[in-house]
């Protein structure tokens, strides 16, 4: 059985060996991230060019239209972010199997195949994690206040096991709509199947995903550590001086668009150590695996392989 560390290797290593997967999210999440807050932003202008007496009628009449924009500019960057898995995730797999980046020119291939399918299966985890997420804050909702109210230990003790429920439940949902999404991009299973497939690796390797789930919180933690201090050497800036302020912004941007750079590959690399843990469940990770492949082999698996069936391989 693979390792978790070796997971959380294998998977960091492929987003390394494929910067491009990291760019590419970091602009679909910068994009979606600037989608949404246009209309938000266009709004606080038209309503800032009108009168006070018409104030309440502008906010009235544009309520409907904004939420509109902002649902459009949610579909877009959802839509986006499952055409990129749809490419990216059966790559992943394929370079973790190989122990070698794939050949190029197969992502547009693999997007256009798995796009629908991706699509879907992405929908019905994000419905999933939705309605997990209001059971939960329900349920909180619920036992707060009577802890509140009636306080005693046993109240008190019940909300605080409902949170830690919550909290370990969140992550176990996460996990399977991560097992999900991959088993219908790279294995090429259908939205029923794959959610079968899924909650079956999740119970069979329910401790390695929960190690490489807290790795990779703890990477993110160190992460935010380092750009919160960077960002607060600028925000020390005189903030009423114009000047300094407009000093300041520059390198504010510059570095929350590099360290989003950085928590895409993470989050890359988080999906790269999850293709491990499946492809050493389906028996493609071999004891021999990370010696170097010839590369007439490598052209043999590539169009023979389960998990990168649908990729051609390179002329």
């Amino acid at each position: 059985m693979l390792a978790s560390n070796q997971a959380v290797r294998l998977g960091l290593r492929a987003a390394s060996r494929n910067p491009e997967f990291a760019f590419g999210f970091a602009l679909i999440d910068q994009a979606g991230a600037l989608l949404s807050l246009l209309p938000i932003l266009l709004a606080g202008l038209l309503i800032a060019g009108v009168d006070l007496g018409s104030i309440f009628k502008v906010v009235g009449a544009l309520g409907w239209p904004v939420l509109g924009a902002i649902v459009a500019a949610f579909a877009v960057s959802f839509t986006a972010g499952a055409l990129f898995w749809a490419g990216a995730l059966p790559l992943l797999a394929a370079d973790i199997e190989l122990d070698r980046r794939p050949p190029s020119g197969n992502f547009g291939l693999l997007a256009a195949r798995g796009f629908a399918r991706v699509l879907m299966t992405a929908m019905a985890s994000h419905l999933l994690s939705t309605l997990v997420t209001v059971a939960c804050a329900l349920a909180l909702f619920v036992a707060l206040p009577a802890a509140v109210l009636r306080p005693s230990a046993g109240r008190f003790a019940g909300v605080a096991l409902a949170v830690a429920g919550a909290a370990v439940f969140g992550v176990l949902v996460d996990l399977l709509a991560r097992f999900w999404l991959l088993r219908a991009a790279a294995f090429g299973e259908g939205v029923r199947a794959s959610f079968g497939k899924a909650a079956s690796l999740l119970s069979a390797r329910l401790g390695q995903g929960l190690i490489v789930a807290a790795a990779f919180l703890v990477l993110e933690l160190i992460v935010s550590a380092a750009a919160g201090g960077l960002s607060g050497a600028f925000s020390g800036l005189r903030l009423l001086d114009p000047d300094a302020a407009l000093l300041g912004l520059f390198p504010r941007v510059a570095l929350g668009l590099a360290f989003a750079a950085v928590f895409a590959w993470l989050e890359v690399g988080r999906m790269g150590a999850l293709a491990a843990i499946a492809c050493d469940a389906e028996g493609l990770l071999g004891p021999n695996h990370g010696e170097q492949i010839p590369e007439q082999v490598v052209e043999a698996q590539l169009a023979s392989e389960q998990v990168i069936e649908a990729m051609p391989p390179d002329d």
